[in-house]
């Protein structure tokens, strides 16, 4: 890993130059990118993320990108539980310069895992994480101080992005308000390097928010937020048994929720994953169900599971 990580030192400066957070990421030309893919919860488990990026794709044999101008979302939480948090976040720095290069662009958001970290690294969600820090002899502050090249990548991760009309956000459920507010909010906090604020680790937050998709008050007025705001879609991860399905990617029957986490680390079963795949981006400006596909880890790409009832 000594040229993968002499890479990231030299690249971070370039594409991460400033801790500065808009706190919510906005496309409004999906149509731009040849591809959105998205993914999340990999939770450090490096050794099942390559083989699932080379499926779809995203790498190549030599683990450099290979998806041109497509837009890669990591819908958060790629630290703790698994062995190899400090790899899997290298290879997306190195990633995030090459993206750039070749026209396409990753975000990496906001999990409750990265922001509970920032907020205090001895929680005890971290303890694998600082384990494996003490291990290769890292330094905590790499990750949580806004000068070093890693502390940058990890402050600088927004909160939310909107890509024409879908939100990708860590928990799925958008506080009550205008989506302005809602901008506002998430670029205060995040730029005040609040990230213990209950907006972003609340029992109902953005990143914490559970089993909303099973409580028909909640669910609804997620949904009304959606409409509200003229969003129609929503893609989370966090909740690797949610709309009923587990190990892969689900969507609700009218097409709008979305659940990419797939329990990639061992306390969620240890799968193998799976990207979402929205081959046509136009598709995310418009207020109707989105053509999308799953590719699993080693598979052919395939329609999604439906909720379960």
């Amino acid at each position: 890993m000594k040229s993968l990580a002499l890479a990231v030192a030299l690249t971070l400066t370039a594409v991460f130059c400033r801790a500065d957070n808009p706190g919510v990421v906005e496309i409004d030309h999906p149509e731009a990118f040849g591809k959105v893919i998205a993914l999340s919860d990999i939770h450090g488990m490096y050794s099942a993320m390559v083989p699932l990026l080379k499926s779809g794709g995203v790498i190549d044999a030599s683990n450099k990108w290979a998806a041109g101008n497509a837009l890669l979302i990591v819908v958060g939480d790629s630290i703790d539980k698994g062995d190899d948090s400090v790899d899997v976040l290298d290879l997306w720095i190195s990633l995030s310069a090459q993206a750039s290069a070749a026209g396409g662009r990753i975000i990496h958001l906001l999990g409750n895992h990265e922001a509970e970290f920032l907020a205090d690294p001895t929680n005890h969600k971290a303890k694998v994480f600082l384990q494996e820090l003490k291990a290769k002899k890292i330094a905590v502050t790499d990750y949580t101080d806004a000068a070093k090249p890693r502390g940058q990548f990890l402050r600088s991760e927004p909160v939310a992005a909107r890509v024409g009309k879908w939100l990708f956000c860590h928990a799925g459920l958008i506080p009550d308000g205008t989506w302005a507010q809602f901008k506002s909010q998430a670029s205060g906090v995040l730029g005040g390097g609040s990230y213990g604020d209950d907006f972003l680790i609340g029992d109902d937050s953005i990143l914490e928010a559970r089993k909303w998709t099973e409580d028909p008050a909640l669910r609804a007025a997620g949904e009304k937020n959606l409409d509200d705001n003229g969003l129609y879609g929503v893609v989370f991860g966090h909740q690797p048994k949610a709309l009923g399905v587990e190990g892969a990617d689900a969507i609700t029957d009218d097409g709008r929720i979305i659940k990419i986490d797939n329990g990639m680390p061992p306390d969620a079963g240890s799968h193998p994953g799976s990207l979402l795949i929205f081959s046509h981006p136009a598709d995310l400006s418009a207020a109707s169900a989105p053509t999308v596909v799953t590719v699993p880890s080693g598979g052919a790409a395939r329609p999604l599971a439906h909720e379960a009832h």
